[in-house]
């Protein structure tokens, strides 16, 4: 659930050509990269590298506390075709790059390609995007409040 309408809602992987977390430098010059652009294109509310969960082991405490290869989004529900059209350009751009959108409260939910959402898809996740909103915002915006 989300607290304020910055709060990250969705959350981007880059994947190599084999499905694969990219290797470290160039997944973070890639999200730094898409980060960027992504703020210029006015499509996004706020946009993050993704923090890593805490692992409590010894070897977590080599880790990056974020993850490099991913990205945390604010997207309210209208500006999701926008989105998907700038990371389908991006995409194209970077031809040797996947990607994978999920909604960031749930995940284990469905990974998406964007460049293979059908209508369907999209619609799906626009719901599921006001579904969140309502959930946080719902009581505010009501009459009796």
């Amino acid at each position: 659930m989300i607290d304020s309408l910055d709060t990250p809602n969705l959350t981007l992987c880059l994947l190599d050509p084999t499905g694969a977390p990219l290797a470290a430098d160039d997944a973070l010059d890639r999200t730094a990269a898409l980060r960027h652009e992504l703020r210029q294109s006015g499509t996004v509310l706020s946009v993050a590298p993704t923090a890593r969960p805490p692992v409590l082991t010894a070897a977590a405490d080599r880790r990056p506390a974020v993850d490099l290869g991913a990205v945390s989004l604010a997207v309210l529900p209208p500006m999701l075709p926008a989105l998907l059209q700038a990371l389908r350009g991006w995409l194209q751009r970077n031809p040797r790059v996947g990607m994978t959108l999920r909604l960031a409260a749930e995940p284990g939910a469905t990974a998406y390609d964007p460049t293979a959402l059908d209508a369907a898809d999209e619609a799906a996740l626009i719901r599921a995007l006001q579904d969140d909103l309502d959930q946080c915002w719902g009581e505010v915006a009501s009459p009796a409040a």
